[in-house]
């Protein structure tokens, strides 16, 4: 029971970057990983890139990109599904929290300017680029003031998760940034609404 329950709840800590879009849907049926039902059942909405470095997890200490397109219709509910995930660690790609992730080295190159350069490879070869700066003074959030609903799918069957979590932000800024198309959906093309920087978070992700 205990290890059920383990595997239900995932507790987190560590910094990081979220941006958002609004991705056009030209771009989403060709550009974004899709599944054909997930291009049918897409609903629009608010897309995203994460950077994640978590210090502390139940996988030990690693780091993440996510992609997620929009909302999509899922069991009669609109929710946000991630569609592509590279991580640092095999033992968190294993876990295969949220969706299926790929492997990949992260590096991150700290300027005296406080710009963060994030690179992501595999094989050697380039995957994801981005020069970030963070801005602005420190603004407490909480999960309660940006909340939505997320899925995925394990097993053939349609997983909604519920997370509480809190941290220290700032905005951040956009410098640079390139994309290999091939391996990650080509976010170079757009500018985002917004970007904030996670300098501390802890968050829980619970099983419902």
């Amino acid at each position: 029971m205990k290890k059920a329950m383990e595997a239900d709840k995932h507790v987190k800590e560590g910094s990081g970057y979220i941006f958002a879009y609004y991705f056009d849907e030209e771009f989403i049926n060709k550009d974004c990983f899709l599944t054909k039902d997930q291009k049918k059942s897409f609903e629009g909405g608010f897309g995203a890139v994460i950077y994640a470095n978590y210090t502390n997890s139940s996988a030990g200490p690693y780091q993440e990109l996510l992609f997620i397109p929009g909302k999509f219709a899922v069991d009669g509910k609109e929710s946000y599904v991630i569609t592509k995930a590279y991580c640092s660690s095999a033992k968190a790609m294993e876990q295969q929290v949220f969706c299926k992730k790929e492997l990949a080295d992260f590096t991150v190159e700290k300027s005296d300017d406080g710009t963060e350069t994030i690179i992501v490879t595999r094989d050697g070869k380039p995957i994801f680029r981005i020069a970030v700066q963070p801005w602005g003074f420190n603004i407490p959030m909480t999960s309660d003031v940006v909340k939505f609903p997320l899925v995925s799918v394990e097993d053939g069957k349609v997983v909604t998760w519920d997370y509480n979590g809190s941290g220290d932000t700032k905005f951040a800024k956009i410098e640079a940034i390139g994309v290999r198309p091939a391996k990650f959906p080509d976010v170079a093309l757009f500018s985002p609404l917004v970007g904030i920087h996670f300098e501390k978070f802890n968050i829980d992700y619970i099983k419902k």
